[in-house]
């Protein structure tokens, strides 16, 4: 059985672990089809996400996802 390079890596983490260190942040959200998203991230699970935008809470599927920054 062939190991995954995040077996072989202990530093590398996986997606929800590092989506976790985003935890009530605010977060740009890219979206596949060029809409951005910006909000609190409120929760992730495996197959989607929670931000709230202008207080009402949005789930995000990952598949749909290019890819988040933290606001700064």
């Amino acid at each position: 059985m062939r190991s995954t390079k995040m077996e072989r890596n202990p530093e590398f983490k996986g997606t929800k672990e590092m989506l976790s260190a985003f935890l009530g942040k605010e977060v740009y959200i890219f979206i596949r089809g060029g809409t951005k998203l910006t909000g609190r991230l409120e929760s992730v699970s495996t197959y989607e996400l929670v931000i709230t935008v202008s207080h009402k809470p949005v789930v995000v599927l990952k598949h749909a996802i290019d890819y988040i920054e933290l606001v700064e």
